[in-house]
Protein backbone atom coordinates (compact mmCIF):
# COMPACT_ATOMS: atom_id res chain seq x y z
CA UNK A 1 0.00 0.00 0.00
CA UNK A 2 3.23 2.46 0.68
CA UNK A 3 4.52 1.81 -2.51
CA UNK A 4 1.07 2.66 -4.52
CA UNK A 5 0.65 5.44 -2.45
CA UNK A 6 3.95 6.59 -3.25
CA UNK A 7 3.74 6.33 -6.68
CA UNK A 8 0.51 7.93 -7.37
CA UNK A 9 1.99 11.10 -5.09
CA UNK A 10 4.56 11.39 -8.35
CA UNK A 11 2.46 11.11 -10.69
CA UNK A 12 -0.09 13.86 -9.13
CA UNK A 13 3.15 15.79 -8.25
CA UNK A 14 4.33 15.23 -11.69
CA UNK A 15 1.26 16.29 -13.39
CA UNK A 16 0.88 19.61 -11.41
CA UNK A 17 4.21 20.25 -12.12
CA UNK A 18 3.43 20.02 -16.10
CA UNK A 19 0.53 21.71 -15.52
CA UNK A 20 2.14 24.96 -13.80
CA UNK A 21 5.17 24.74 -16.85
CA UNK A 22 2.44 25.03 -19.73
CA UNK A 23 0.81 28.16 -17.32
CA UNK A 24 3.96 29.79 -17.29
CA UNK A 25 5.26 29.29 -21.23
CA UNK A 26 2.18 30.46 -22.27
CA UNK A 27 1.89 33.66 -20.33
CA UNK A 28 5.05 34.74 -20.41
CA UNK A 29 4.88 35.94 -24.29
CA UNK A 30 1.72 37.76 -23.11
CA UNK A 31 3.74 39.29 -20.46
CA UNK A 32 6.51 40.48 -22.32
CA UNK A 33 4.02 42.94 -24.75
CA UNK A 34 4.19 46.64 -23.26
CA UNK A 35 0.72 48.48 -22.90
CA UNK A 36 0.13 51.84 -22.51
CA UNK A 37 0.71 53.30 -18.97
CA UNK A 38 -0.67 56.41 -19.15
CA UNK A 39 -2.02 59.60 -21.57
CA UNK A 40 -2.25 63.38 -21.15
CA UNK A 41 -5.12 63.85 -21.82
CA UNK A 42 -6.30 60.88 -20.12
CA UNK A 43 -9.32 58.60 -21.38
CA UNK A 44 -12.37 60.98 -20.83
CA UNK A 45 -10.71 63.95 -19.37
CA UNK A 46 -11.91 67.10 -20.30
CA UNK A 47 -9.15 69.98 -21.50
CA UNK A 48 -9.36 73.66 -22.33
CA UNK A 49 -5.94 73.71 -24.04
CA UNK A 50 -3.48 71.81 -25.85
CA UNK A 51 -0.97 71.48 -28.13
CA UNK A 52 0.25 67.70 -28.29
CA UNK A 53 -1.20 64.64 -27.33
CA UNK A 54 1.47 62.49 -25.31
CA UNK A 55 1.38 58.71 -24.05
CA UNK A 56 3.27 56.38 -21.90
CA UNK A 57 3.95 52.80 -22.25
CA UNK A 58 5.59 50.18 -19.84
CA UNK A 59 8.42 48.96 -22.50
CA UNK A 60 10.51 51.27 -25.15
CA UNK A 61 8.39 51.86 -28.40
CA UNK A 62 10.23 50.33 -31.80
CA UNK A 63 9.74 53.45 -34.31
CA UNK A 64 10.39 51.68 -37.70
CA UNK A 65 8.96 53.46 -40.67
CA UNK A 66 6.33 55.44 -38.27
CA UNK A 67 4.59 52.21 -37.23
CA UNK A 68 4.21 54.22 -33.74
CA UNK A 69 2.26 56.63 -34.07
CA UNK A 70 -1.52 58.35 -33.06
CA UNK A 71 -4.04 59.97 -34.78
CA UNK A 72 -6.24 62.64 -33.20
CA UNK A 73 -9.42 63.04 -35.01
CA UNK A 74 -12.01 66.24 -34.41
CA UNK A 75 -16.15 65.80 -33.78
CA UNK A 76 -16.39 67.07 -37.02
CA UNK A 77 -14.34 64.36 -38.71
CA UNK A 78 -11.16 66.18 -39.42
CA UNK A 79 -7.60 65.31 -37.98
CA UNK A 80 -5.57 67.88 -35.82
CA UNK A 81 -2.09 66.66 -36.02
CA UNK A 82 0.34 68.96 -37.06
CA UNK A 83 2.77 66.44 -37.68
CA UNK A 84 3.74 63.23 -37.65
CA UNK A 85 4.60 61.66 -33.39
CA UNK A 86 7.76 61.04 -32.49
CA UNK A 87 9.34 58.64 -30.40
CA UNK A 88 11.24 59.00 -26.79
CA UNK A 89 12.31 55.98 -25.24
CA UNK A 90 8.61 54.74 -23.80
CA UNK A 91 7.13 58.24 -24.58
CA UNK A 92 5.09 58.81 -27.59
CA UNK A 93 4.16 62.41 -28.51
CA UNK A 94 1.97 64.00 -30.96
CA UNK A 95 1.77 67.95 -31.79
CA UNK A 96 -1.51 69.31 -32.87
CA UNK A 97 -3.45 71.77 -33.24
CA UNK A 98 -7.37 71.31 -32.50
CA UNK A 99 -10.57 72.88 -33.60
CA UNK A 100 -14.15 73.23 -32.33
CA UNK A 101 -15.42 72.32 -29.06
CA UNK A 102 -16.61 68.79 -28.93
CA UNK A 103 -15.28 65.30 -28.01
CA UNK A 104 -11.78 64.42 -29.90
CA UNK A 105 -10.84 60.57 -30.42
CA UNK A 106 -7.46 59.20 -30.36
CA UNK A 107 -6.30 56.30 -32.30
CA UNK A 108 -2.72 54.87 -31.58
CA UNK A 109 -0.75 52.00 -32.90
CA UNK A 110 2.56 51.41 -31.14
CA UNK A 111 4.97 48.54 -31.78
CA UNK A 112 6.37 47.13 -28.30
CA UNK A 113 9.86 46.30 -27.48
CA UNK A 114 8.98 42.60 -27.98
CA UNK A 115 8.40 43.51 -31.40
CA UNK A 116 4.49 42.97 -30.91
CA UNK A 117 1.90 45.65 -32.16
CA UNK A 118 -0.58 46.92 -30.01
CA UNK A 119 -3.32 49.70 -30.55
CA UNK A 120 -6.31 51.48 -28.88
CA UNK A 121 -7.89 54.39 -28.77
CA UNK A 122 -9.63 56.62 -26.36
CA UNK A 123 -11.60 59.81 -26.41
CA UNK A 124 -11.37 63.48 -24.41
CA UNK A 125 -13.72 66.41 -24.50
CA UNK A 126 -11.97 69.68 -25.78
CA UNK A 127 -13.80 72.90 -24.06
CA UNK A 128 -11.56 75.95 -25.45
CA UNK A 129 -12.56 79.60 -24.17
CA UNK A 130 -14.93 81.76 -26.29
CA UNK A 131 -11.77 83.34 -27.61
CA UNK A 132 -9.90 81.10 -28.72
CA UNK A 133 -9.41 80.82 -32.57
CA UNK A 134 -10.46 77.05 -34.10
CA UNK A 135 -7.42 75.64 -36.02
CA UNK A 136 -8.96 74.46 -39.37
CA UNK A 137 -8.38 70.20 -39.53
CA UNK A 138 -6.88 68.18 -42.49
CA UNK A 139 -8.58 65.30 -44.28
CA UNK A 140 -6.20 62.74 -43.85
CA UNK A 141 -4.02 61.89 -40.75
CA UNK A 142 -0.66 63.52 -40.34
CA UNK A 143 1.65 60.59 -40.72
CA UNK A 144 1.76 58.47 -43.81
CA UNK A 145 -0.06 61.40 -46.06
CA UNK A 146 2.92 62.93 -46.94
CA UNK A 147 1.93 65.86 -48.80
CA UNK A 148 -1.42 64.46 -50.14
CA UNK A 149 -3.33 66.13 -47.46
CA UNK A 150 -5.83 69.04 -47.38
CA UNK A 151 -7.34 71.37 -45.08
CA UNK A 152 -10.73 71.54 -46.93
CA UNK A 153 -12.30 74.47 -44.98
CA UNK A 154 -8.95 76.51 -46.18
CA UNK A 155 -9.77 79.39 -48.33
CA UNK A 156 -7.35 80.58 -50.75
CA UNK A 157 -6.55 84.41 -49.78
CA UNK A 158 -6.91 86.49 -52.82
CA UNK A 159 -3.55 88.44 -53.63
CA UNK A 160 -3.97 92.19 -53.09
CA UNK A 161 -3.24 94.78 -55.46
CA UNK A 162 0.08 97.02 -54.33
CA UNK A 163 -1.44 100.72 -53.94
CA UNK A 164 -0.66 102.63 -57.68
CA UNK A 165 0.21 99.55 -59.01
CA UNK A 166 -2.62 99.51 -61.54
CA UNK A 167 -2.87 99.35 -65.19
CA UNK A 168 -2.71 102.38 -66.99
CA UNK A 169 -3.82 103.16 -70.45
CA UNK A 170 -1.42 105.02 -72.32
CA UNK A 171 -2.93 108.58 -73.69
CA UNK A 172 -3.18 108.85 -77.49
CA UNK A 173 -0.45 110.89 -78.44
CA UNK A 174 -1.52 114.55 -79.63
CA UNK A 175 -1.12 115.30 -83.31
CA UNK A 176 1.28 117.55 -83.77
CA UNK A 177 0.54 120.78 -85.92
CA UNK A 178 2.82 120.06 -88.52
CA UNK A 179 1.49 116.24 -89.05
CA UNK A 180 -1.98 117.69 -89.42
CA UNK A 181 -1.14 120.14 -92.81
CA UNK A 182 1.18 117.39 -93.78
CA UNK A 183 -2.25 114.88 -93.83
CA UNK A 184 -4.09 117.81 -95.14
CA UNK A 185 -1.55 118.39 -98.05
CA UNK A 186 -1.53 114.97 -98.61
CA UNK A 187 -4.79 114.52 -99.26
CA UNK A 188 -5.22 117.48 -101.05
CA UNK A 189 -2.94 116.49 -103.70
CA UNK A 190 -4.33 112.56 -103.79
CA UNK A 191 -7.75 114.56 -104.83
CA UNK A 192 -6.06 116.44 -107.77
CA UNK A 193 -4.24 113.26 -109.25
CA UNK A 194 -8.02 111.70 -109.08
CA UNK A 195 -9.03 114.52 -110.93
CA UNK A 196 -6.25 114.67 -113.10
CA UNK A 197 -6.95 111.13 -114.44
CA UNK A 198 -10.77 111.84 -114.38
CA UNK A 199 -10.13 114.77 -116.90
CA UNK A 200 -7.66 112.41 -119.51
CA UNK A 201 -10.36 109.59 -119.44
CA UNK A 202 -12.94 111.94 -120.79
CA UNK A 203 -10.82 114.00 -122.85
CA UNK A 204 -9.75 110.64 -124.53
CA UNK A 205 -13.46 109.65 -124.25
CA UNK A 206 -14.67 112.71 -126.46
CA UNK A 207 -11.91 112.41 -128.48
CA UNK A 208 -13.37 108.53 -129.73
CA UNK A 209 -16.48 109.54 -130.04
CA UNK A 210 -15.17 112.55 -132.68
CA UNK A 211 -13.53 110.54 -134.74
CA UNK A 212 -16.01 108.38 -134.94
CA UNK A 213 -18.82 110.63 -135.38
CA UNK A 214 -16.36 112.25 -138.53
CA UNK A 215 -16.39 108.40 -140.03
CA UNK A 216 -20.06 108.26 -140.08
CA UNK A 217 -20.25 111.81 -141.35
CA UNK A 218 -17.71 110.82 -144.32
CA UNK A 219 -19.24 107.69 -145.09
CA UNK A 220 -22.59 109.52 -146.02
CA UNK A 221 -21.17 112.22 -148.10
CA UNK A 222 -19.49 109.08 -150.09
CA UNK A 223 -22.73 107.50 -150.67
Amino acid sequence: MTSKLVRSLRITVTALATAVAAILLVAAPASAHDNLLESDPSAGATVTSLDAVSMTFSGELIDFEQTSFAQVQGPDGPYYETSCSTIEFNVLTTPVALGDAGTYTVVWNAVSSDGHPISESFTFEYAPDASTQAALGWDLPACGSGEARVQPEAVPTATATPPGSEAISPAPAETSGAESSGAQSSTGGDLVVVLSIAAGVIVIAASVIGIVWLGRARKRRSE
